[in-house]
């Protein structure tokens, strides 16, 4: 397939390797040239799945590459529109390779709320987990330079089928795993080979809750009463568990976080910087963000409550 067009942009080689020398500021100086490029990489039943590949040069060394899923309920959503794509080219251009990946919409014209029994939503994400895991495949045995490890991620939809595929399907697979505003369900076990976990997640998340608690808040006896742990109850159980999680708390954030997290640059920084971290599995961190600023000195949990 012919190459879409080159963007280029300035080069700086104030960090061309990921690694424990180099500071947050030094990783956020690279300023790369990014290729994309869009390649079928699995057809299943009446779909055909495609990925946006954006591949830097120079590339961080060392950095797992992203397989990012948009979020859209299940049911809409294309991984070529969204603020993902401003989020995945800004990690190009300071070095980290992605694949924005197509998959199948399963609840499309059928909804993913309170009158969706549970068993149809666990289907509509494992549907999507699986077809995170075929672009995998396709990465692992593509021919082109890419790199050797990648980290599973994707935002509220999206991310719920990350954390399925990384923890519950294939977690020996996967550098990490990445959560804008995602869940588990509350009765997952943490795997033997976990994978390190970053999150950013709003505490007041109606939708998905970001601690322990009801998908988009149903009353118990609906169908669609799914009990969910979320990237802030994830991150916990890692941590208590000794494994390495790293998560942003966004004080009185609502599932609109799922979008806003990806492009703050705070965030972005963190992230790059936790990327490129050879002893992530054992990083522990949770960063509260409250009205544009940053306060992780550890002096409790975010002041307001939620209404």
């Amino acid at each position: 397939m012919i190459p879409e067009p080159v963007r280029w942009f300035p080069f700086l080689f104030l960090a061309a390797s990921c690694g424990p020398t180099h500071s947050q500021l030094d990783v956020a100086a690279v300023h790369s040239a990014v290729t994309r490029t869009t390649h079928v990489f699995h057809i299943v039943e009446r779909d055909t799945l495609s990925l946006d590949l954006r591949i830097p040069m120079p590339s961080l060394s060392g950095a797992p590459g992203i397989i990012f899923l948009h979020g859209g309920g299940f049911s809409q959503g294309h991984r070529s529109k969204g603020p993902h794509t401003a989020f995945l080219d800004s990690l190009a251009r300071q070095g980290i390779a992605s694949a924005s990946i197509s998959y199948r919409l399963t609840r499309a014209g059928l909804g993913f709320g309170c009158a969706v029994p549970v068993h149809e939503k666990k289907a509509a994400v494992e549907s999507a987990a699986q077809d995170l895991m075929a672009a995998l495949d396709w990465l692992r045995s593509s021919p082109l330079a890419l790199p050797p490890e990648w980290v599973a991620a994707g935002s509220s939809a999206g991310a719920e089928a990350a954390l399925r595929a990384g923890y519950a399907m294939a977690p020996q697979n996967w550098a990490g795993v990445i959560s804008f505003a995602g869940a588990l369900s509350s009765d997952s076990e943490i795997p033997e080979n976990a994978p390190p976990f970053f999150a950013a997640h709003g505490t007041c998340d109606g939708v998905v809750p970001a601690d322990e608690g009801i998908h988009r808040g149903c009353h118990k006896e609906q169908a669609g009463a799914w009990s969910l742990c979320g990237g802030l109850c994830w991150a916990q159980r890692l941590s208590d568990s000794g494994l390495g999680s790293v998560s942003h708390a966004y004080c009185g954030g609502g599932h609109e976080v799922c979008n806003s997290a990806m492009l703050d640059p705070i965030m972005q920084q963190s992230l790059v910087a936790w990327l490129c971290n050879p002893n992530r599995e054992r990083l522990t961190e949770r960063i509260y963000v409250s009205e544009g600023r940053e306060d992780n000195s550890g002096e409790g949990p975010c002041p307001q409550p939620c209404q």
